[in-house]
């Protein structure tokens, strides 16, 4: 059995570089991952988003939309990490994130097959002759894959992170 070994006590500048850090790294990942969904739906970004109205180019506008969006829940990520390492001698950086990937696979996985499915907005019927034929279903999956990408990091934050919102341990 390997040995623990002791954590460096944490400092309020290093805390705060680990939660800059976390927030930079998920702004980078929001930016690439509209990158990919304006593939699939542009509609989604220049209606949905306002971005037609923007007067950066196109994937730029996106690329500074989805930076913007990742970057609370990088530091959500990594400030709660930072409350359940401070609790643990066991914490892992890699299971907190591998757990917090798996619950994020999931939404996507679901969450847009139940919105293309329901379009729970009338997506489909509002957009009739304003869009071609099949743009209100990508849309949809678009939109599915945006609520996933938050509901599962939400959710899994919230499942894996339940024991730092807890109460202190007693000394």
């Amino acid at each position: 059995m390997a040995a623990v070994r002791p954590r460096a006590p944490a400092s309020r500048p290093r805390e705060y570089l680990a939660i800059l850090a976390g927030a930079l790294a998920a702004g980078a990942c929001g930016a690439l991952f509209d990158q990919v969904t304006a593939t699939i739906s542009p509609e989604y970004f220049l209606d949905g988003k306002g971005l037609a109205a923007s007067s950066l180019p196109f994937r730029l506008a996106v690329a500074w939309t989805g930076f913007r969006g990742g970057l609370p829940l990088g530091a959500l990520v990594t400030g709660v990490a930072l409350l359940r390492a401070a609790r643990s001698d066991r914490f892992s950086w890699r299971a907190w994130l591998a757990r917090i990937m798996a619950a994020l696979a999931a939404a996507l996985a679901v969450c847009p097959a139940v919105m293309a499915a329901l379009d729970p907005f009338g997506v489909r019927e509002a957009s009739l002759g304003a869009w071609a034929p099949g743009a209100a279903t990508r849309y949809l999956v678009c939109w599915g894959l945006h609520a996933g990408a938050y509901l599962g990091v939400l959710v899994g934050v919230f499942l894996d992170g339940r024991p730092a919102l807890g109460r202190a341990p007693r000394p």
